[in-house]
């Protein structure tokens, strides 16, 4: 009975672990040009700094499909991509012309609500 009862845990953990949970890198970035690899399944940073006219490098990474999207649905790497599916090194470069806090999160991995793979991307006037 006990090696089902830790059979089970590991299963439920391995396939809690496939779907990203809910927890991010907990890390920053700022700069004028920024890369954020989406991994399995979090992004590389969950807070971006960028100044106005700014640009973030949405890379795919990992074996999962992945993308960012405004919850306010101004923007997505579809825009550029041409899909929502980003693999392993597909690069959509979006730049960004209004300030302004955006809610990102991946479609597969995340929601609007900014639960799973989710951050905030923070576009500043005279950044």
């Amino acid at each position: 009975m006990k090696s089902r009862a830790l059979v089970a845990a590991v299963i439920g953990g391995v396939l809690l672990g496939a779907c990203g949970g809910s927890s991010g890198s907990d890390e920053s970035v700022e700069g004028e040009s920024v890369t954020v690899e989406m991994y399995d399944n979090r992004f590389q940073y969950t807070e971006i700094r960028i100044p106005l006219g700014g640009t973030v490098d949405w890379l795919g990474s990992g074996r999962n499909p992945h993308n960012s999207v405004a919850a306010d649905g101004s923007w997505s790497t579809e825009d550029v991509f041409e899909s929502l599916e980003q693999l392993e090194g597909d690069s959509a470069v979006l730049r960004y012309d209004d300030a302004g806090e955006y809610v990102f999160f991946c479609t597969f991995h995340g929601n609007a609500q900014g639960d799973g793979m989710a951050g905030v991307l923070i576009v500043e006037e005279g950044g």
